[in-house]
């Protein structure tokens, strides 16, 4: 039996990150499309996973680090390879 996996609203991705939401928003629209979608009342709400959290706060470590966004986001998905 496979325990299903605990999903998180773009909102409490941007409260555990420290972000606002329309950065979140923006970080999944420019370079994150493997977020997950679900329809939900006519409209379509991301869900994010435990990976997906970690990798949102190291694209703002590194960002915070220097880097801009695109470098952030290459660099936080090569290290999440890596694992």
């Amino acid at each position: 039996m496979n325990p299903i996996e605990k999903t998180y609203s773009i909102g409490a991705v941007a409260n555990m990150a420290g972000l606002p939401k329309y950065k979140v928003r923006h970080w999944c629209d420019k370079y994150l499309p493997h977020i997950q979608r679900i329809d939900i009342g006519g409209g379509q709400h991301r869900r994010f996973s435990e990976k997906d959290v970690q990798l949102i706060r190291q694209i703002k470590e590194f960002m915070e680090g220097g880097h801009t966004l695109k470098s952030a986001v290459d660099k936080a998905l090569h290290s999440f390879k890596e694992e």
